[in-house]
């Protein structure tokens, strides 16, 4: 039989403590300066909570100070508990969680009387509510809100945030972790193995740059920098991510940024003609792949992905563009 080991609630509430925030006093008026604040429920399939949010600080403001702004500027209905100083017990929010399977099927450990791994989804024993997201939801006694200013390290990771000081540019990241940081990339670094927790399940990237760049960026309507930035957001997202793939991610944003390319202009010439339609549709056809960015500017309908609706949408413009102009002559 599986032994499956039970963690104190004791325990654990000190664990979340260390994630916990206090308000401190509002410091002297300064110059304004910003941080990005993001919440995230990756973990469990749900997204932002809120998307990488510019927030404005003042001169001694702390995480706490700047997540609480972060949660009342957008109207974010919280729960928090002063038991063990003051720490976020749940998020409102309408949610259907569909836990990622890099996650249920992480190996943990393994039994040697059965010669057969334990993988996390052993540990997953109930459902958490439609409306919120709390401490102890899914994992009784391991599961809760955690938080990080930019790439964690395991001083950092040792504050609560009401002892972390912020400053201008700081990444702040509040993320719902199944399993005391190990599926966030966070338990190695504070020490989870060493008491008796779990390792972390999978190595995670650095999504500084790509937080703050999906915070920064102004794309709203559908376009192909439109389509980088929603690429940036499933990267984020998808905690195992390599760093190759952030930075690929990142990079992409940018290039397209610069470039500022029209919508199915795939050869490059700052136009929108029949012949880039007809390159889509071969390009479909024929099962060959457009290099990552000419997959973005392809991407006309901001599906995902390139497709004969792509090539059907180019042609109708490259249509109308020739009828406009032959109608002005």
């Amino acid at each position: 039989m599986k032994a499956i080991k039970k963690i104190t609630s004791a325990v654990m509430a000190a664990v979340l403590a260390l994630c916990a925030f206090t308000v401190n006093a509002a410091a002297a008026p300064s110059e304004e300066k910003t941080v990005v604040v993001s919440i995230e429920a990756f973990s469990v399939g749900c997204g932002y909570v809120l998307e990488p949010t510019l927030i404005s600080i003042s001169d001694g403001d702390t995480a706490a100070t700047a997540v609480k702004k972060a949660l009342e500027e957008n109207n974010i209905i919280y729960n928090a508990s002063y038991e063990y100083g003051f720490y976020i017990n749940s998020i409102s929010f309408e949610h259907t969680a569909a836990i990622p399977d890099y996650i249920t099927n992480a190996v943990v450990a393994h039994d040697d009387e059965y010669d057969e791994d334990i993988i996390f989804g052993d540990y997953i024993e109930e459902d958490a509510t439609p409306n919120d997201l709390a401490s102890n939801d899914y994992v009784y006694g391991l599961s809760g809100w955690m938080y990080t200013i930019n790439q964690p390290t395991a001083e950092s990771l040792s504050k609560g945030m009401s002892q972390a000081y912020v400053k201008n540019g700081d990444v702040i990241r509040v993320q719902f972790s199944l399993d005391c940081g190990a599926d966030i990339g966070t338990a190695n670094l504070s020490g989870m193995p060493q008491w008796g927790y779990h390792a972390d399940f999978y190595e995670t990237a650095d999504k500084t740059e790509l937080t703050r760049a999906i915070a920064e960026s102004t794309a709203k309507a559908q376009s192909p920098l439109f389509n980088a930035l929603k690429k940036m957001k499933q990267t984020a997202a998808k905690l195992p991510a390599t760093q190759a793939e952030v930075d690929s991610a990142l990079s992409d944003y940018n290039t397209i940024l610069s470039l500022n390319p029209i919508s199915g202009d795939v050869d490059g010439n700052n136009k929108i003609s029949i012949f880039d339609a007809i390159m889509i549709q071969k390009a479909v056809l024929s099962g060959s792949e457009f290099s990552d960015i000419q997959t973005l500017i392809a991407d006309c309908n901001g599906d995902g992905q390139v497709s004969v609706l792509d090539a059907i949408l180019v042609q109708k413009s490259a249509l109308f563009i020739q009828t406009t102009a032959e109608n002005n002559i």
